[in-house]
């Protein structure tokens, strides 16, 4: 019997269904809009109700703008997907020795899997060392240097990057290889057949708004249908109202279901945006262990006693030497975990308006860092100092509660200074007072002795 060749299930899958959802987006419009606003609320037959103008004008007014978030948010997740997948560059030596389809079905294994060290020394074109720890010939490979420039970037446990069996190349930082389009993918969350193609670090921004934006136009459409479709037996004589029709409940049935698909998976991709995860980086995410090669500044080797954990050396120039220190996390650790709002911040933006548009890059996908491809959190940092690595300390830190403690005491001073006029003011206003008693008291006292006189 042969094999189902779910790779070209998923491709042809990927191609059809964008296709059904805009033509059932299409087809809501037509309910909502010519059948429900135009012909049921603002021009209804004489023997149905009186016009409801403003019930269909904002009905009309909240749908269409739902509907335009929705349809820019969706083709612009399909062009980044289609232009800016997010793909990782093959190695030089792929085009040379490109597989067949049958070796790249053995060697994809599951979906986002890292490749062994075994699969990359029987796969490498390049001449591997064995002696991985140390300067030794053959480590310098084309691509590490974009790795050992960094300070922390991922590793196996000989203290060399992942390397991909297929693409036949080093694989970037969080990076998985897709067994659909049989490329390494930066970030990659899934592969999604509503948009055909991969959400990645490019996309993902745009998928969370794709989905969330999706079911508020879902529930809003729901909750119109189910209004007014329940007014149908309140016609003439009990008759259902005819311009609804009978087969239109499949409208609020339709948007039901989607709204219960689109709300859970929008609450899951939220989760993981805030937790700075993806969804493959989620199945293992309770017992995943993060090898990291880490930079160790030459101050901190100069240290007498050995180090406790292994390390690594790139470079041949003695100036462009670096040695990198192989730790681990602890299981279900992220080291790229900056706190909620920081992770928020980093897929959908710096500002309120590029979390409800979508029109810029999520900043974690420009890769303008020098130290990491992805900022680090406080895991990484605690590693170090478990470690003993020292880092030096950056000025603008420092600087900061100095600034503060300025501030502080000119507010101190100012409000000192404040203090003293408000104390005269209060004497001034109380020596009136008085005089202004005396005054009086004079006055009452000589209107009595002219009375008396």
């Amino acid at each position: 019997m042969a094999s189902v060749n779910y790779k070209a299930i998923n491709l042809w899958t990927a191609r059809v269904i964008p296709t059904v959802l805009v033509g059932l987006a299409g087809y809501t419009t037509w309910v909502v809009v010519v059948l429900v606003c135009v012909d049921y609320l603002l021009k209804p037959a004489p023997t149905v109700h009186k016009p409801r103008s403003g019930a269909g004008i904002a009905i009309l007014t909240v749908y269409t703008c739902l509907l335009l978030l929705l349809a820019l948010t969706y083709f612009r997740l399909a062009y980044t997907v289609i232009t800016n997948p997010g793909y990782a560059s093959r190695g030089p030596q792929w085009r040379r020795a490109k597989p067949t389809p049958s070796d790249l079905e053995k060697q994809n294994g599951s979906l986002g899997q890292h490749s062994t060290y075994s699969e990359t020394l029987s796969a490498s074109p390049y001449n591997h060392d064995s002696s991985a720890y140390g300067p030794a010939e053959g480590i310098a490979t084309p691509g590490l240097q974009d790795f050992y420039k960094r300070d922390v970037f991922t590793c196996e446990s000989d203290g060399r990057p992942i390397w991909c069996s297929t693409c036949l190349n080093w694989k970037p930082d969080r990076a998985h290889h897709c067994r659909e389009v049989g490329r390494c993918v930066r970030k990659m969350d899934h592969f999604c057949p509503w948009v055909g193609g991969i959400v990645s670090e490019t996309s993902q921004k745009f998928f969370v708004l794709f989905v969330t934006w999706g079911s508020i136009y879902c529930v809003f459409t729901l909750a119109i249908m189910a209004k007014f479709v329940a007014e149908r037996p309140l016609g003439e004589r009990g008759k259902p109202i005819e311009c609804l029709g009978r087969q239109k409940p499949s409208i609020p049935d339709c948007a039901a279901l989607f709204s219960l698909f689109l709300l859970g998976m929008g609450a899951s991709s939220l989760q993981f945006v805030l937790q700075n995860t993806t969804t493959i980086e989620n199945l293992s995410r309770r017992t995943k262990v993060w090898q990291l090669a880490i930079y160790i500044p030459n101050t901190s080797l100069q240290n007498d006693k050995p180090p406790l954990f292994r390390t690594i050396t790139y470079g041949t120039d003695p100036n462009s030497i670096r040695t990198f220190a192989i730790l681990h996390s602890r299981p279900g650790e992220n080291p790229w975990d900056l706190g909620y709002f920081r992770n928020f911040k980093a897929v959908m933006g710096e500002h309120w308006y590029d979390w409800i548009l979508p029109i810029k890059l999520s900043p974690c996908a420009k890769h303008d860092r020098l130290d990491c491809e992805f900022e680090t959190g406080p895991v990484v940092e605690r590693m170090k100092r478990e470690a003993g690595i020292n880092t030096p300390i950056q000025p603008e830190i420092e600087e900061k509660p100095r600034r503060h403690r300025r501030r502080r005491r000119r507010r101190r001073s100012t409000h000192g200074q404040a203090e003293a006029p408000t104390v005269e003011n209060n004497r001034t206003d109380g020596e009136r007072r008085k005089r202004h008693h005396r005054h009086q008291r004079r006055r009452s006292e000589s209107r009595r002795q002219t009375l008396a006189g």
